[in-house]
């Protein structure tokens, strides 16, 4: 029972926090790029029901969206026309269903659920196909090749034993794991989250895949390297860019928390757990070889927008934008409620009344 409350708790947490990052360091300055959305559809019920908590949204190769309602304990499949094409992985134990959703994830023709023991591999049809034993907390899943290899990390850095953020790769196929890359933490990334994770201001590794190239853009959210390297390894490099992370003040966090119904002694404890300052980014995604850096822009789920930096592979930071939403509405909840796609953005809106929606944007994105 106390596992499942910890996990409630921090899937909840996933709010909108983020730093502002600016232009990578001894280059010229990015020019401003306008995204231009136009809507393409939105759904705001299914057959006779409402969205009630919709979130997650993920889109795979072929514009499929994927997105788990953790009102309805069901993860629901969205076709490109913006219709209902079927639903999986509802609540429950047996073959098919999940104890309980934390994540999900594309990995080319399949699609993964993550939940507290395992990975639940399942066609893009949403047919079952097997599930892994893993532990998210230490071993969370970054990004997917395919059904048979992905990249984990510790789900935060403070959570990494001995100091070390290990990246590792996983062959479900060999049964061999690799580590890739070492991350050393400072004394303030070293602090336990205490299971108060918060999209965008606890230090975490974030991770973009590029199955194009077969390379791989990650790094501490915390810090203001990104690395790459291909699939293989046989080529690697890193660049570097400035920021100003916004400071996060103690009635910033309580005032945060008082939204939900948590008690006092758990909110102090995970009030001293948080960082400070808020992470440069919150997510990392790769476009037609091009990287997109999406940071959210404020404390709190009311968020409007997100600034985005879209840097060259060779590390230059070559525009910089806002994705505004359209408005009366707000990004749902969590900065992560924002997904770029092949010229497609995919959002997950409310309004003032709390009604939810899914949209689908058509949206002008830089050539490489």
């Amino acid at each position: 029972m106390k596992i499942v409350k910890l996990l409630a708790l921090i899937t909840v947490l996933a709010v909108a926090l983020s730093g502002i990052l600016v232009h990578a360091s001894g280059t010229p300055a990015p020019q401003e790029w306008a995204f231009k959305l136009e809507k393409v559809w939105e759904v705001r019920q299914i057959g006779e029901e409402q969205l009630l908590q919709p979130a997650e949204p993920r889109v795979a190769d072929d514009g499929t969206l994927y997105y788990h309602d953790f009102q309805r304990h069901l993860s629901y499949i969205i076709g490109g026309d913006g219709k209902l094409a079927g639903t999986f992985a509802p609540q429950g134990s047996g073959e098919g269903e999940v104890p309980f959703y934390l994540n999900c994830f594309p990995a080319g023709d399949y699609v993964v659920i993550c939940t507290p023991d395992k990975l639940h591999f399942f066609t893009k049809q949403g047919k079952f196909v097997k599930a892994v034993p893993n532990n998210p907390f230490i071993r969370f899943p970054l990004a997917f090749k395919n059904e048979n290899e992905f990249w984990v990390a510790p789900g935060a850095l403070g959570d990494a034993p001995g100091g070390l953020a290990q990246v590792t790769h996983v062959n479900l196929v060999s049964g061999k794991d690799t580590t890739i890359h070492e991350f050393p933490l400072s004394n303030e990334e070293k602090k336990p989250s205490g299971g108060a994770m918060i999209v965008g201001l606890t230090p975490q590794i974030k991770m973009g895949f590029d199955r194009q190239s077969n390379r791989i853009y990650f790094g501490k959210n915390s810090d203001t390297v990104i690395y790459w390297r291909t699939a293989d390894g046989s080529k690697v490099g890193s660049f570097s860019f400035s920021g100003t992370p916004r400071p996060v003040s103690e009635a910033d966090k309580r005032n945060h928390f008082a939204r939900f119904e948590i008690p006092e002694e758990r909110v102090a404890s995970m009030i001293g757990a948080l960082p400070d300052r808020m992470a440069y980014y919150n997510r990392i995604q790769v476009i037609d070889g091009l990287v997109y850096v999406l940071s959210a822009e404020s404390f709190g789920g009311t968020q409007t927008g997100q600034l985005v930096n879209v840097f060259a592979p060779d590390g230059r930071n070559i525009y910089v934008g806002r994705i505004q939403v359209e408005e009366g509405w707000h990004i749902y909840s969590n900065p992560d409620n924002l997904q770029l796609a092949d010229r497609s953005l995919y959002a997950v809106l409310e309004n003032d009344s709390g009604s939810k929606k899914i949209v689908k944007y058509k949206i002008a994105l830089p050539r490489p």
